[in-house]
């Protein structure tokens, strides 16, 4: 299930704007824009096109359900902190998370992931850091 695709990034839907003040309300005094990079199955038909996608990576325990398509073109770089989520997961890890989905949501039992449509993604953080209590530390906020 190896894929050589470039990653593609979710846009952005909070600017720097928008994010700075809700940060500060968790106590960061400073924050950056990131990237946490992920791996991205699409959910469909046996034939057509992908109608939502499963978002995870090997070393996390859950996978995110995204409805609609993902963006077509390669992420840019733009100067932001990238973090590396992990290795793609298996067919069978994708294929559980979907049980759980399915199970929460019995209209989905017609659609099944789609193995060839695996490609890395990057999806959109903000994250914010705040002082820790002894001075040392900082604690780290993310906004996604």
């Amino acid at each position: 299930m190896a894929t050589t695709a470039p990653a593609s990034r979710l846009p952005r839907r909070l600017g720097a704007a928008a994010a700075e003040p809700r940060l500060r309300r968790y106590g960061a005094e400073r924050f950056e824009p990131a990237w946490l990079s992920l791996w991205a199955l699409g959910i469909g038909r046996e034939t057509g096109e992908a109608l939502a996608w499963l978002l995870a990576a090997d070393n996390l325990p859950r996978a995110m359900l995204m409805a609609g398509a993902l963006p077509p073109h390669p992420a840019e770089s733009d100067g932001a902190l990238v973090l590396e989520g992990g290795g793609p997961p298996t067919l069978s890890q994708f294929e559980r998370w979907w049980l759980w989905e399915r199970l929460a949501r019995p209209r989905r039992w017609a659609l099944r992931v789609m193995p060839a449509t695996l490609r890395p993604v990057e999806f959109p953080l903000w994250l914010g850091y705040a002082p820790g209590r002894s001075g040392r530390h900082a604690r780290l906020i993310v906004l996604s």
